[in-house]
């Protein structure tokens, strides 16, 4: 699970590559081979889905051979609400992440990655409004927590004009809060469809959804850069796939309450890798607030591997 939270992390340093120009190693400037807008942020969104889309086809029927049947059920009458809410969430999580490129394009790949990591509380809160589980006051201090750190992450822009980094906060927290929104309907869909199945419509709307968008939106790349842009895409999709595949594994080798602690490492890793690549880094009042979303969190994954918690 640590190297799967890696490759996620390194991920969020290679979109980051694609859109800002870095010291790689302190060493040579490189990157920002696309401006940081929102229709290229959406053009590496659907390259990479239209990458890993063949893959998660392959590993879909491998994992779960029922997956056509599975599929055609959801269009039987009774299925309907449930293919419904699958197409929701699906569009969900595509803004998720969109927005997430946007955030990770427009500011600093930790920053962002930090203000993301909200949507556990966020899930928290969807969650007592829909399934009725209200919060511990434990959930209600981790809320406050999460909070008080990332008004501590959210870089210092009082009077600033600057308004790529207004962008990329609202995008994060906009991330957040798509994903939060996408893992509440989730958890409906997943009483009456497997989850392999499901992921396949997760990343076939994204595909699709993408690709419209471009469609009625003017993209911005020069024309000796798509070489190298699919090869980074192609990066990415590949990371994503060994960040999921080790997690799988990791599920089947360890505890539940391991699997949250060290998925919530993912912003810490992301900062680390950042840090080392890019050299970009942090002000100390934004590493206490990184730390103490991070504690917040580690604290409500505890609790949810008590027994008899939600």
């Amino acid at each position: 699970m640590i190297l799967g939270s890696l490759c996620l992390a390194l991920q969020n340093v290679v979109v980051r590559v694609i859109f800002s120009e870095s010291n790689l190693l302190g060493q040579v400037d490189w990157g920002g081979f696309i401006p940081p807008t929102l229709a290229n942020s959406l053009l590496v969104l659907q390259m990479r889905s239209l990458l890993i889309l063949p893959a998660v086809v392959l590993l879909s029927y491998r994992l779960y051979p029922s997956t056509t049947k599975a599929l055609r059920q959801l269009t039987q009458p009774s299925q309907r609400r449930t293919l419904k809410l699958s197409l929701i969430s699906s569009s969900f999580l595509y803004l998720a992440l969109a927005l997430l490129f946007i955030a990770i394009a427009s500011i600093p790949a930790g920053v962002a990655t930090v203000l993301f990591f909200m949507h556990p509380v966020i899930t928290g809160l969807l969650s007592w409004w829909v399934f009725g589980s209200r919060p511990t006051r434990l959930r209600l201090g981790v809320t406050a927590g999460v909070l008080c750190g990332s008004i501590l992450v959210v870089p210092s822009f009082v009077g600033s004009t600057d308004n790529a980094m207004w962008l990329g906060v609202g995008a994060a927290l906009g991330a957040s809060v798509a994903y939060s929104l996408q893992g509440v309907l989730a958890q409906i869909c997943f009483r009456q469809i497997h989850p392999v199945p499901f992921t396949l419509i997760n990343f076939s709307v994204m595909a699709l959804l993408s690709t419209l968008s471009l469609l009625v939106i003017q993209i911005d790349v020069p024309p000796g850069q798509w070489g190298l842009l699919w090869l980074l895409s192609l990066v990415t999709a590949g990371l994503t796939l060994l960040g999921q595949l080790f997690y799988n594994i990791g599920i089947h080798l360890v505890r539940a309450a391991s699997m949250s602690i060290v998925a919530v490492s993912n912003p810490v890793f992301t900062v680390a890798i950042a840090w080392i690549l890019l050299q970009e880094s942090l002000q100390l009042r934004q590493m206490v607030g990184m730390v103490l979303v991070v504690i917040s969190i580690v604290a409500l994954s505890q609790e949810r591997s008590q027994p008899g918690q939600a």
